[in-house]
């Protein structure tokens, strides 16, 4: 019985990516989250299921409710929304749970816990608005194994978040210039500009850790620049934090992009206790050239110009208090930053 409904499911599955699939290849691109939708073979008592796919390309399951039914609303996770929206269909106004997937990188997971929902309405007697939260939470608990942020890391991403805020606030479509989590060697980057972010929770000192030899290498036609960034952790509530930061980038910003930066982080959910819990205040700001002078180790420093054969895995310290800092606050920065966009 196990291996037949693990059949039907997989079939379910690729049934659903199809769909999917051809809604999105017949989608317009554009700026607003418009939806194409598709009727499934599966009825409830307030009308089929539909699939959907928005603008961005990322799926949707729109389960229809009755009249009397209350508003949901479950942001909770930055992954999968649950909402209720009222749409036209067929030339008849339809109210639906809207289940929306908002990571790419999520979609395969999201396609099961579509599947694992299609199963619970087709095989029992559950009510729509009862089973959709059930199959959310009982996911949410699956996918929650993820490892701790430490303070020091997520004090990190809240001085990354700080400049992007600011980033956003001169160009919407800046989010695209948040490098970081890709990989790059900055954490900020566009052409011919780049910038390199680091935050202290210490009280005293001003010295950074570098992370290999291109951190501080400067672009060839361009300026990098250090944005240094003094924090105090806050009791909850008490400061700023972490799931309004990124609420205040999301609606300035391109979500889109935002949270698949998110996601390559493996932020926990903004709801998670340790994420809640992430307060902070802004004590001190510093922003420094990373110009000839300044003191870095890079390829550039070795008499052949490259890092000699066998050196792997470098990272040293630099005392900031040893380099003069620019005049000029962060949003004087983040224009120069953007300057050639």
């Amino acid at each position: 019985m196990t291996g037949l409904r693990n059949s039907q499911e997989a079939a379910l599955r690729r049934t659903l990516e199809g769909l999917w699939r051809d809604l999105t290849e017949r989608q317009p691109t554009s700026d607003d989250r418009t939806l194409q939708s598709i009727e499934l073979a599966l009825p409830t008592p307030a009308g089929p299921l539909r699939l959907a796919s928005d603008s961005y390309g990322l799926p949707h399951l729109l389960v229809p409710v009755t009249k009397g039914t209350k508003d949901v609303e479950d942001r909770r996770s930055l992954g999968v929304h649950l909402t209720t929206r009222t749409l036209l269909t067929d030339d008849e106004v339809v109210r639906f749970l809207d289940l929306e997937c908002r990571r790419t990188a999520l979609t395969g997971v999201f396609t099961g816990l579509v599947a694992d929902i299609c199963m619970v309405i087709a095989g029992t007697e559950s009510a729509p608005e009862q089973a959709v939260p059930k199959a959310l939470e009982a996911w949410r608990e699956l996918l929650g194994g993820r490892p701790q942020w430490t303070p020091q890391q997520l004090a990190g991403l809240y001085g990354e978040l700080l400049v992007l805020e600011h980033l956003l606030a001169v160009d919407p479509g800046a989010a695209d210039t948040w490098t970081g989590p890709t990989g790059a060697a900055q954490d900020f980057r566009t052409h011919p500009n780049a910038i390199e972010v680091k935050t202290t929770t210490s009280a005293q000192g001003r010295l950074i850790r570098v992370h290999g030899l291109e951190q501080l290498v400067r672009p060839a036609a361009g300026s990098l620049r250090i944005v240094w960034f003094r924090l105090e952790a806050a009791a909850p509530g008490a400061a700023d934090d972490i799931p309004s930061i990124v609420e205040r980038c999301l609606a300035a910003g391109e979500p889109h992009t935002i949270l698949s930066h998110l996601d390559r982080l493996g932020l926990p959910a903004l709801s998670s206790s340790e994420i809640r819990a992430a307060s902070f205040s802004l004590i001190d700001q510093r922003l420094f050239e990373v110009d000839e002078e300044f003191p870095s180790i890079t390829p550039t420093k070795f008499s052949s110009g490259m890092v000699p054969a066998g050196v792997s895995g470098i990272e040293y310290f630099v005392d900031l208090d040893t380099v003069p800092s620019l005049d000029g606050d962060l949003h004087q920065a983040v224009r120069h930053f953007l300057g050639a966009r």
